[in-house]
């Protein structure tokens, strides 16, 4: 039961989340794809805290591109969503922000 409630969770986080522009800014990505789980300020909430002294902060970056496109846990797969140019952007404003 546990396992089909994260994945309905997965699902309405995906489901919410319209494709951001191909030209969107990492802010502007992380704002519209990322921030409703892990926080307007990387603090965390539904996913892990992603700002500075988090775990993600001691990751290389080719780990956040992978969890990003595939998912990790119970956060779903972004790869039908973002590019790798808006994934590599993303990543660019996280560690902007670490």
């Amino acid at each position: 039961m546990a396992k089909l409630g994260a994945l309905l969770l997965a699902f309405l986080a995906v489901s919410c989340v319209g494709r951001p522009p191909p030209e969107a800014t990492g802010t502007e990505i992380y704002e519209q794809v990322c921030a409703r789980c892990h926080g307007d300020d990387l603090s965390g909430g539904l996913g892990p805290a992603l700002g500075p002294e988090s775990n993600s902060a001691e990751q290389d970056a080719e780990f956040l591109r992978l969890t990003i496109a595939h998912g990790r846990g119970r956060m779903p797969s972004f790869r039908n969503t973002l590019t790798a140019e808006q994934i590599d952007r993303v990543i660019e404003f996280i560690r902007s922000k670490q």
